[in-house]
């Protein structure tokens, strides 16, 4: 993901390194090849390949989100998040790579936001995270060893984090694991959305809210966006979840304009944002 978004944010949120052993398919035969790699690559559909990077270059990130609710004046104590406690239980490569995007994007969120031993936690479940993942060499490169000093200066963490982001990319696109980046994509972006649903829930729009409201407005394309890369990749991405996804993209469509957003749609919202997010690490 690149400062485009994530997702966030931002998604969105992508960088790996190759350990193990790595399944591929001959042009000809479509037998199975056993390599080095552990980590499985991607069948890279040319379209779908395109319509991911342009989502990425039309996707507002997480942290361009954070810097949006920077300006706000919230309690971030009433924002509940991702549970630590929930990445233990993730047990495959795809659930992994979602909670890594919803981890990442909580991690910069409690960065913008001060909570140094929150931020701190969430460092230490993305870093496991990607160690499973087979990204611990990249994740160590360009956060570990930049963490401590520039998660207390916004404007290091912001260069950081975009870093990372940009490494992940590159990452996927020379490796072809095409369907992990989409998931950790989705991840971000799943989180980041509720993260400003939930901001603006019992809070009528104000002029110093009136920007997350016009985020939250804008996700009608993004999620349009979205669902246009998923439909590419639609074998490998459950068809709940691309369902629920779609759901999403339905209800953001129906918004005329941002002053039409009211707090039953912001609940609402919420409620299907919760849904995917829980199917998503199932």
């Amino acid at each position: 993901m690149r400062l485009a978004f994530i997702p966030m944010l931002a998604v969105t949120v992508f960088f790996w390194s190759c350990s193990g052993t790595e399944e591929t398919k001959t042009a000809d035969t479509g037998a199975v090849e056993e390599t080095t790699e552990e980590a499985s690559g991607d069948a890279v559909n040319p379209m779908a390949d395109f319509k991911f990077h342009t989502m990425l270059a039309n996707l507002p990130s997480p942290l361009e989100t954070f810097h949006i609710i920077s300006d706000v004046e919230i309690e971030t104590s009433e924002i509940a998040m991702t549970d630590l406690a929930v990445a233990s239980e993730l047990s495959t490569a795809t659930a992994k790579a979602y909670g890594y995007g919803m981890y990442m994007t909580d991690m910069g969120f409690m960065a913008y936001e001060h909570e140094s031993q929150k931020t701190l936690d969430y460092f230490q479940v993305n870093r496991q995270l990607a160690q499973d993942l087979g990204a611990g060499e990249v994740f160590d490169r360009t956060i570990s060893a930049n963490f401590e000093e520039n998660s207390s200066d916004e404007a290091k963490f912001v260069r950081m984090m975009d870093e990372a982001f940009n490494a992940m990319d590159e990452y996927m696109v020379d490796n072809e694991r095409f369907v992990n980046a989409t998931e950790i994509f989705v991840g971000s972006w799943v989180e980041s959305q509720i993260l400003a649903t939930r901001i603006l829930k019992d809070h009528a729009m104000t002029e110093a809210n009136r920007p997350i409201y016009e985020a939250v407005y804008s996700q009608k394309i993004h999620a349009s966006n979205l669902i246009n890369v998923l439909g590419e990749i639609d074998i490998e991405i459950g068809e709940d979840v691309y369902e629920a996804v779609e759901d999403i993209m339905m209800f953001y469509a129906g918004f005329s304009d941002v002053e039409s957003i009211s707090q039953e749609d912001l609940s609402t919202l919420e409620g299907k944002l919760d849904n995917l997010k829980t199917l998503l690490l199932s």
